[in-house]
């Protein structure tokens, strides 16, 4: 008898095709443009909440959106993101075309740090560590905002500013488009999310 965890994992269950890749990006789209423009008074807190929970919501989109975005990334270039069966000769990353045949496992897709960490052998990025360094901060934030809420600590903007730059180089080496992106933070610091495709490459 399947455990809870399982039946439920079975309703998601899903070998994605290299065509997702539109999906994922779309709604990775939604989350990031969300955590850019979020205010405080969008959060239902009480007033002396408003500014934590902002700020917590926001680095959660922001986790949720890069990973999304990645595994489109990861579709878009032919390549898979399910696991493949236990002894499988496959080896992360492969292609779809690796993987003709072959029965990947519909309940699990490969986790975010193997996902960037390998980055660089599915699309060529033209700034490799600044846009991986953006990417593995996302990931932390993904992780801490998923796991507990702190009362304080200790706010770097440059991580926000890092994340917007490994975006829009993303955006250009993997989707061939100009991404504007500037996560409001700070009071009257106005947000910006704008796309615009001036390379015809893809």
């Amino acid at each position: 008898m399947a455990s809870i965890e399982q039946s439920v994992k079975s309703q998601f269950a899903k070998v994605f095709a290299v065509s997702d890749w539109s999906l994922l990006k779309k709604v990775a789209e939604s989350n990031l443009k969300e955590a850019a423009k979020l205010l405080k008074r969008d959060m239902p807190i009480e007033t002396t909440l408003k500014l934590l929970a902002r700020n917590s919501r926001k680095r959660l989109l922001i986790g949720v959106g890069v990973e999304l975005l990645v595994k489109a990334v990861y579709l878009k270039h032919g390549y898979m993101i399910n696991k493949p069966p236990k002894g499988s000769p496959l080896t992360f990353p492969f292609s779809a075309q690796d993987a003709a045949g072959v029965q990947l496992v519909a309940d699990q897709t490969f986790m975010l740090n193997d996902l960037i960490e390998n980055l660089p052998k599915v699309v060529q990025l033209q700034s490799k560590h600044s846009t991986l360094k953006g990417l593995k901060i996302a990931k932390v934030f993904r992780n801490k905002e998923g796991h507990g809420v702190t009362s304080a600590h200790a706010f770097d903007a440059s991580n926000y500013t890092d994340i917007a730059s490994s975006l829009s180089a993303l955006y250009r080496d993997a989707f061939g488009e100009k991404l504007s992106v500037r996560f409001s933070m700070a009071p009257n610091e106005s947000a910006v999310w704008r796309i615009s495709r001036p390379n015809k490459r893809f």
